[in-house]
């Protein structure tokens, strides 16, 4: 990270006490491109892709000392196609948005936590994701597996955007923070009133986890329910996740539930990272296992899917990497389940797809 703009030693006497103030604002980000080709049921597409080791990204952060372990600050962070250069605009953000991925204002004391209020990362997701060895990023992303455009439950919740906007971020959120300290115990609580627009980016959203975590095992359980008002219900996503460092390397496993209606969905996801000096080996398995009926009351208890991937991490410096990533999903019944970057168009019912990429990623 490089701090670009530094103000310090800004002093002011407020009831005849003197106290300093520090402030400070940073630039930082990720580029991240690679060569991608993706295989399945409608044909082979070759491309270049952004974000496949890290999302690409444009961060600007502020923080103000206030003193007395009072501290102020800001988060605003943008997506990057580095293949394009074009910015913003994730599938489930609005058009023109961009700050696609936090935008937050926040304030946090040493004794009681943390309060910050705007767009980022739900508990749910903050929950799961760090199960997935890939950081649900790339060809093996663990994502895969909540798209809603192949997902019963998602799809029926929220159409088939690609990714829905309280899966992994939610807008117009209150969020707050346990303090450190804790012995280990830490967590949060979300809630998005949702502005009565009940659409991507606006859906009342309440949410939370609770964990403990040392320098061995992190371990968490998270809840969330986004209200869909068309139905009257509330999609409800219940879970459990645990990592163990061995030191050589690091398991970690989750498995998450997302109900709505007539139609549930379990994932499960085992993650496997092995770092040797400035190489960094990734595998990971996942598997998406449908039960229920969809909105025709039609069974999928027989549409599910296994995800397998592989990653090789070389890392020239602290900054900068090379790497390539390797991903199959099997889908059974007429699930449609599919690595990213193939043709467009769901693929064939019960069919599998294939991805590979190769590329670098430099952060600053």
């Amino acid at each position: 990270m490089n701090k670009i703009l530094t103000t310090a030693a800004v002093c002011a006497a407020i009831s005849g006490g003197a106290f300093a103030q520090t402030s400070s604002v940073s630039i930082e980000g990720v580029v991240d491109a690679s060569a991608r080709a993706t295989h399945n049921s409608l044909g082979t597409l070759k491309s270049l892709s952004s974000g496949n080791n890290s999302t690409s990204r444009l961060v600007f952060r502020g923080t103000e000392d206030l003193g007395d372990g009072l501290k102020a600050g800001f988060w605003l962070e943008s997506s990057v196609y580095t293949d394009t250069g074009t910015t913003g605009g994730l599938a489930v953000a609005p058009a023109g948005q961009f700050f696609d991925r936090t935008s937050v204002v926040k304030l946090s004391s040493t004794r009681w936590g943390e309060v910050r209020l705007g767009r980022e990362w739900t508990p749910v997701f903050t929950g799961w994701v760090y199960s997935d060895p890939f950081i649900a990023v790339g060809v093996g992303s663990s994502a895969n597996l909540f798209s809603s455009s192949a997902s019963t439950v998602l799809n029926r919740a929220f159409g088939s955007a690609i990714q829905p906007s309280t899966i992994s971020r939610s807008s117009n959120a209150l969020q707050y923070f346990l303090p450190g300290g804790l012995g280990g115990v830490n967590g949060q609580l979300m809630a998005s009133a949702g502005e009565g627009a009940n659409s991507q980016g606006s859906f009342k959203y309440t949410a939370g986890r609770i964990g403990w975590r040392n320098e061995q095992i992190d371990a968490s359980v998270y809840y969330g329910a986004t209200r869909i008002d068309a139905a009257a219900t509330d999609l409800k996503q219940t879970g459990v996740y645990g990592a163990y460092s061995f030191g050589f390397m690091r398991l970690a496993a989750s498995v998450t539930e997302s109900k709505f209606l007539s139609s549930k969905q379990m994932n499960y996801i085992v993650g496997l990272s092995v770092p040797i000096g400035v190489h960094l080996v990734r595998a990971s398995f996942g598997r998406a296992d449908q039960k229920g009926t969809d909105a025709a009351g039609v069974s999928i208890d027989a549409n599910d899917a296994n995800m397998y991937a592989l990653g090789y991490q070389y890392s020239l410096s602290k900054r900068t990497a090379l790497y390539t990533q390797v991903a199959r999903i099997g889908n059974k019944g007429t699930a449609r389940f599919a690595v990213p970057g193939g043709p467009a168009g769901l693929i064939a019912a019960g069919s599998g797809s294939t991805g590979f990429d190769a590329g670098m990623r430099f952060s600053f």
